[in-house]
């Protein structure tokens, strides 16, 4: 057994009760394997908690959609979304709530860590669309997954993320996927990773996750969707982690502290992700800065739905 499955073990051994998702999700994931449930069936499955009926309607005609006129009914939204990003969506609101009940995670900033995965997600989102790739809400919903292994740390690995915490706001130019390492000997993402597997969470969401840290280095056998969902992960992962150190940056003369701080030095963005990757995503400047300065309202948003205590903005 490699260290990371003890680590998510340990973690379900103390945490299990906590961390179990819903009977819903188990049922809805049901009916959608069985190709011949109806939108008014998962529709009614569904209404059964009111709480996250409402919920969904209102991620329906967030930001994260953009749907031009109002979705007023869950039916319409099933149409819309699709089945199987609303069983997604489902099990980022059975994530969240789960960890929001649990208080053994207070060497974090509770706020800082949920703005910073629906920042990561957005990103994800933003790049894929830009790129059409075909399943955009797939990859928001691994990036909102992408570092639930820091709270699996904070539980098993206390004083280890602690000092990666101290470390990367001390030296924010440093890469952060090797601070993680040298501390823990693994990253965050792949004890995510291992978590979403044990909850059985489809392969495409998950497996991305155990590589994002190392873009350039991956097994051969890799199919070219997997591979692209693996940098869109890393360069929204990377961006993210220097939105959260601007005010450092700044001081290192990294960004004009005169300029807007979401559309600065957008080749400094570029800079710090492999020439191959840009390539391949055709990343521009151009679209650096329209991407980071869209997202600040659309995270906004979509935190008050899913995390109302979460309102932080980098």
């Amino acid at each position: 057994m490699t260290e990371i499955e003890l680590i998510v073990n340990q973690f379900i051994l103390e945490q299990g009760k906590l961390y179990t998702l819903p009977e819903l999700y188990q049922q809805l994931e049901e009916k959608i394997q069985s190709r011949n449930a109806s939108i008014e069936e998962i529709g009614l499955l569904i209404n059964t908690d009111a709480a996250l009926s409402a919920r969904i309607l209102k991620l329906a005609n967030s930001p994260l959609y953009g749907f031009r006129s109002e979705i007023n009914t869950l039916q319409r939204a099933l149409s819309l979304i699709g089945l199987q990003e609303v069983k997604n969506l489902i099990l980022m609101d059975a994530v969240a709530a789960n960890i929001n009940k649990n208080q053994s995670f207070e060497v974090l900033k509770m706020e800082d860590f949920w703005t910073r995965s629906v920042y990561i997600a957005l990103l994800c989102k933003r790049i894929a669309k830009r790129i059409k790739h075909p399943n955009t809400d797939r990859l928001f919903i691994s990036g909102i997954m992408s570092r639930i292994g820091q709270l699996i740390s904070c539980t098993t690995r206390r004083d280890e993320v602690l000092k990666i915490i101290n470390e990367t706001l001390s030296y924010p130019l440093m890469d952060e996927f090797k601070i993680e390492f040298d501390h823990l000997g693994f990253n965050y993402n792949e004890l995510s990773a291992e978590l979403l597997q044990h909850w059985h969470v489809p392969e495409d969401i998950t497996f991305p996750l155990r590589y994002l840290h190392c873009p350039l280095d991956l097994p051969d056998n890799l199919g070219p969707e997997t591979i692209v969902d693996i940098y869109i992960l890393h360069i929204a992962t990377v961006y993210t982690h220097l939105l959260q150190h601007e005010d450092s940056l700044e001081q290192h003369n990294i960004l004009d502290p005169d300029a807007n701080a979401m559309t600065s030095d957008a080749n400094m963005y570029i800079e710090h992700i492999p020439a191959k990757i840009n390539q391949t995503l055709a990343i521009s400047a151009d679209f650096i800065d329209d991407i980071l300065f869209e997202i600040e309202l659309d995270a906004l948003e979509i935190l008050n739905i899913v995390f109302p205590k979460s309102t932080t903005i980098y």
